[in-house]
Formats: C-alpha cells, sequence, structure tokens
C-alpha cells in the first residue's frame, strides 16, 4: 500500500494521484480524519522498477497544494531484503524487566506447588522452591481466586499488566472484556507480594533480570526482523512491541498481550533469548489477518476438528479456525527458531496439544518458500492443499490413549 499524509482534512473528490512507470490503484481508503489516504497497487509492482508518485489535492476549503508532491522509491521482490524487516521494528521494540510479571508467575507457582521444576538452578526452579516452603495462608487466596476465576494464562497477564507497579497492584481499569472480568486479581496479588516476600526474592534475582534484557536487548530485534522478513509482511500491527524476559516459566513458552496498539510480548527466558518463546507469540500477531479469511476450505477440512475437537479443546483451541491458524503460527515458529536444527520432537509436542495441520502445514512452508508472495496471501494456497483423508489416517495413529 501507498499511504499520503496530509496536515489538515482533505477533500476526498478533489485528490489526484498517479505514478510513472503507470499504475493502476484500487479504491482509496481514507482515515476517519481525512487527513491519511491509503491506496494500493491493483496488481504487484515489479522488482528493481524505480516508481515516481505524483500527488494534487485540495483541502475541504477548495484551497489546493501550492505544488504537486513528488517521490520515488524502488520496489523490491516480496521475499524482503535480510535485514530490512529489522529495520522496520527498530523503533518499536522496548526490552525491560517486569516485576508484576514476575509476582503473578510466583503466585501461579506458589498455586501449583506441583507443576514441573525445570532447569536445575534455574531462577524457575529457585522460585519453585520458595513457594512451596510459603505457609498454606499465604498460598490459599491465590489459589482460591484461581479456581473462582478460571481463565489462560495469558488472560491473568493482560489483567496484571494493567495494574500498577508493587507493592500496590492497584487496579488502574481498562483493558479487554476478559481483563475486566478479573478484577480483584490486583488485591490478591498484593497480598501475595506481601506474604510471600516477593519484594526479596525480586532483588535476589535482579541480576539475572538485568542479564536476560541485554541479551534481549541484542538479539530478540534480528530474531523478530527475521520474522517480518519471512512472513513477508506489509504492516505491523503494533506501533510499540514491549519484550518481557520471563525467567519463572518453562522453556519455549510465549505470551501475546495487547492493548490499543500496544503489545507485550513477554517470554520464557533461561538468561538468554529462548527463540520459540519469542516467536510463536510475535508469528501470532503478524498471521493475525488470517482469522476469518479460507472460510470454505476452513469447512472442506472441518471433519479432521470434529476428530480432533476434546482435544484442541483442553489445550484451549476453541474452534477450527483457531486451530487451524495456531497450527500455521507453530508451524512457522518451529520453522524460524530451529531451521538447523531437527524439528520433530516439537511438531509432534504441538500435535499433541491439538494442533493437528502443524506437520501439514511445515511442509507447505517448504513450497512457500520458492514463492514470492507473502504468507498471508499464500495461507489460501496451503489449506486447499489439506488432503483429509492423508490428515484423518495421521490422526488415527497418533491420537492419545
Amino acid at each position: 500500500p501507498i499511504s499520503v499524509a496530509f496536515n489538515k482534512p482533505m477533500s476526498a473528490s478533489g485528490l489526484e494521484i498517479s505514478a510513472e512507470p503507470a499504475v493502476t490503484f484500487g479504491t482509496a481508503q481514507w482515515s476517519d480524519d481525512t487527513k491519511t489516504v491509503t491506496l494500493r497497487p491493483a496488481s504487484t509492482l515489479v522488482p528493481g522498477t524505480r516508481y515516481t508518485i505524483r500527488v494534487r489535492a485540495r483541502d475541504r476549503q477548495g484551497n489546493v497544494l501550492a505544488r504537486d508532491q513528488v517521490w520515488a522509491f524502488t520496489a523490491t521482490a516480496p521475499t524482503g531484503v535480510a535485514g530490512e524487516g529489522q529495520l522496520r521494528l527498530a523503533e518499536r521494540i522496548d526490552v525491560g524487566s517486569d516485576a508484576r510479571v514476575f509476582t503473578l508467575f510466583a503466585a501461579l507457582l506458589a498455586a501449583s506447588p506441583d507443576s514441573p521444576a525445570g532447569e536445575t538452578g534455574s531462577v524457575r526452579a529457585a522460585v519453585r522452591t520458595k513457594m512451596r516452603e510459603l505457609p498454606t495462608r499465604v498460598a490459599d487466596p491465590v489459589r482460591k481466586f484461581l479456581t473462582d476465576n478460571p481463565a489462560s494464562v495469558e488472560q491473568y497477564l493482560a489483567a496484571a499488566l494493567l495494574l500498577s507497579g508493587p507493592p500496590e497492584l492497584r487496579e488502574t481499569g481498562g483493558g479487554t472484556t476478559t481483563a475486566r472480568e478479573l478484577a480483584g486479581l490486583g488485591p490478591v496479588l498484593a497480598q501475595f507480594y506481601t506474604g510471600a516476600g516477593i519484594a526479596d526474592l525480586w532483588k535476589a534475582h535482579e541480576r539475572a533480570y538485568t542479564d536476560a534484557v541485554g541479551a534481549h536487548r541484542k538479539d530478540a530485534p534480528a530474531l523478530l526482523g527475521r520474522a517480518v522478513d519471512y512472513l513477508r509482511s506489509t504492516t505491523i500491527p503494533a506501533t510499540r512491541i514491549a519484550v518481557l524476559p520471563n525467567l519463572v516459566d518453562l522453556p519455549g513458552q510465549g505470551y501475546l498481550v495487547r492493548q490499543g496498539d500496544r503489545v507485550f510480548i513477554v517470554a520464557n527466558s533461561r538468561g538468554g533469548v529462548d527463540p520459540l518463546g519469542l516467536l510463536r507469540p510475535f508469528a501470532r500477531l503478524l498471521l493475525d489477518p488470517l482469522r476469518g479469511q479460507a472460510g470454505d476450505q476452513l469447512q472442506r477440512t472441518e471433519p479432521l476438528y470434529v476428530q480432533a475437537r476434546d482435544l484442541a479443546a483442553r489445550n484451549g483451541y476453541r474452534s477450527w479456525q483457531e486451530t487451524v491458524v495456531a497450527s500455521l503460527v507453530e508451524a512457522t515458529a518451529i520453522r524460524l527458531a530451529l531451521a538447523a536444527d531437527d524439528p520433530t520432537a516439537s511438531q509432534r509436542a504441538a500435535y499433541a496439544r491439538g494442533l493437528v495441520l502443524v506437520d501439514h502445514f511445515a511442509a507447505q512452508l517448504a513450497e512457500y518458500e520458492r514463492t514470492t508472495v507473502s504468507l498471508t496471501d499464500y495461507y489460501p494456497r496451503m489449506l486447499a492443499a489439506v488432503d483429509l483423508d492423508v490428515e484423518l489416517r495421521r490422526w488415527a495413529e497418533r491420537k492419545p490413549g
């Protein structure tokens, strides 16, 4: 798309835009305040060709621009240029640590003392040991809140990231409907923060978080930029991206929280960047436009979901569309994170969570890489290529139990 921004409301009928060499544009899309107009070429621009754009326009009072506005650019292939994604993200990424996230995950461990230990000597293991030693009176209010307000970890995070900083952890309002439904989390976490001695625990691991933040500032922009390049994304649906390393979670875990045009990526870290934990939520963000696409193919392949519905639902995938998109997200994240390694184990683990098209999409990505279109444009072809009989046989061979 080509966008033109003006410093005052303009007349939609007074716009003239042309290109040399000639380009046919689709219908102009104006912003609500008519200060910005976006036009999309009707066909792909020719890579390597330099295009000159000329704009004439008038405002609502009939005043015309003092002179034509002219600029030029050279079209690149849709495959993108290595490093281009990182440049596009350069001014959008913030990296930091967050005591609210640390408090929430410590509380989750306190409420689930039998959860997996993680690596010996890790921050998670140390926090988990401390949480298992807590008096029942400290952990019980958290356990009761989680029982009375069942939600996903991502939903708890969305609510926690709306709180003020500790120790008060005051609820500031706003956020998604789900976050508002979890009103009351703030007082519970504030009580837990004091009773569990989280301030001292946070201080004890502050150096580890400082090191993790430094590693993410160094490596995360390049990794996320590579994802932008790989998906050939023309837009990044976030003005700011806050990356928060999380040392109190299991390997590979990552979460995406949206707050308006800002997003938080809370990603597992063992000191450095955990590629899967970082790329899963970012790929979800970039592939979100797939929701609602290829409805006919979703309907054609839904018999597979009928077989796998219970497994998918147990792992949080509540519809076939959600399961399909999540399968592609997983295949993409594995491809980017484990390009030089054997991805089989990760794909099997994803399949076992109900992502029953992850193997199909992993194979299709090899075909996609030979094209020059974006992954969002290629997605309908990937779904149309699903051999339902093959996938049903795969399910029969692998289904749990």
